[in-house]
């Protein structure tokens, strides 16, 4: 240290000079503290950003998966739709095709009949008319006939045959 005599002066000068460079340094501490605070701020703000994306990503990701398998079971339904397609058309048809072979089976019944007493009309046709007697044909004198009217014709005996069953 320098004497007191007339050595004030630069000891003044040299405090002034640490306290003003104390004094920058602390402005600049007091910047960097700020910018410092600024930064993690910006920091915070990135860090609840990225944790909002990562949520939103799990969120996307867990819509994926649910959307995948809903996908998986379309597709199932789809490769079943003709398997079922047909299994409720044939249940629809079902009552249909016992309905359509009732009535073949009726229809086949009553010709069975209609053959049967076709054939039965015929045998008493015949009963009724000896085969001995020939019907005659109508006189042309005898009647009141249309002149304009074509001859009766004879019927021919054993014509109607007996249906083949």
């Amino acid at each position: 240290m320098q004497a007191t005599t007339g050595g004030n002066k630069p000891d003044s000068r040299a405090e002034s000079w640490w306290a003003q460079a104390l004094a920058a340094r602390e402005q600049e501490i007091q910047a960097l503290k700020e910018r410092n605070r600024l930064l993690q701020s910006q920091i915070d703000l990135l860090e609840l950003r990225q944790e909002k994306q990562r949520r939103q990503i799990r969120s996307y990701e867990a819509e994926i998966e649910q959307l995948y398998q809903e996908k998986q079971v379309l597709e199932q339904i789809l490769q079943e739709l003709p398997q079922l397609y047909r299994r409720k058309l044939q249940a629809r048809l079902q009552p249909i095709r016992e309905r359509i072979a009732a009535i073949q089976a009726e229809n086949r019944r009553l010709k069975r009949e209609l053959y049967q007493l076709s054939y039965r009309l015929q045998g008493m046709d015949q009963l009724d008319k000896p085969s001995w007697k020939l019907p005659l044909p109508p006189l042309l004198g005898r009647g009141r006939r249309d002149p304009e009217e074509p001859p009766k014709a004879l019927p021919v005996q054993g014509a109607l045959s007996p249906p083949c069953s």
